[in-house]
């Protein structure tokens, strides 16, 4: 696998999505934390990372009606759309010289723990390890930067509101190590 590849691979989504590029980056580094600190192995984490950096490069496939989207609400074909970009990224990056779990976390990282994600409806221990902590930070960072539809929250109330998901949405243990890390840490994804 060639990290430079990688990295270029997900810069393409600068061209359409700035905030999408630094999203990335962000989650990467966040879910890179929390793998570290509930002790996964050297490999593990580096997938885990790697999968936080890619994991909306399915968001290349999506139109320009969706990317600039300034409401709260999606119609529901922007929404259908928006849904389909994780098997885009497999689409994307099936080809490419990745590991299959990294692959699997891209595909993987909308699920919910009771069921209610997608694109296939996973629960609990279905839905890989890793693909569970990129949604922990890929939630908070969701929450704690501005977004077209939504300014963002401070991390205080970011994580009362992964509290609030914790179960429904989120792993609850990964959420309290999460939780455990930014309290220590602060927010500082720039490490």
């Amino acid at each position: 696998m060639q990290i430079p590849k990688l990295t270029l691979i997900a810069a393409v989504l600068d061209i359409n999505d700035r905030y999408t590029r630094e999203h990335a980056r962000r989650v990467a580094i966040y879910a890179r934390r929390l793998a570290e600190r509930i002790s996964l192995n050297a490999t593990a984490v580096e997938n885990i990372r790697l999968g936080g950096l890619l994991h909306d490069i399915g968001k290349i496939g999506l139109s320009a009606k969706v990317l600039n989207n300034t409401h709260n609400r999606l119609s529901d074909d922007m929404l259908a759309e928006v849904r389909r970009h994780p098997l885009m990224g497999v689409a994307v990056l099936k080809d490419l010289d990745i590991p299959a779990a990294v692959i699997d976390f891209v595909q993987y990282h909308h699920e919910k723990m009771d069921g209610t994600g997608y694109p296939f409806g996973l629960k609990n221990d279905q839905i890989p390890l890793g693909a569970r902590i990129i949604r922990v930070a890929d939630c908070f960072d969701a929450i704690t930067t501005d977004r077209p539809y939504q300014q963002h929250k401070s991390w205080i109330e970011a994580v009362a509101i992964l509290r609030q998901i914790s179960g429904t949405d989120l792993d609850p243990e990964l959420v309290a190590a999460f939780i455990v890390d930014i309290k220590e840490n602060l927010i500082s994804p720039d490490d």
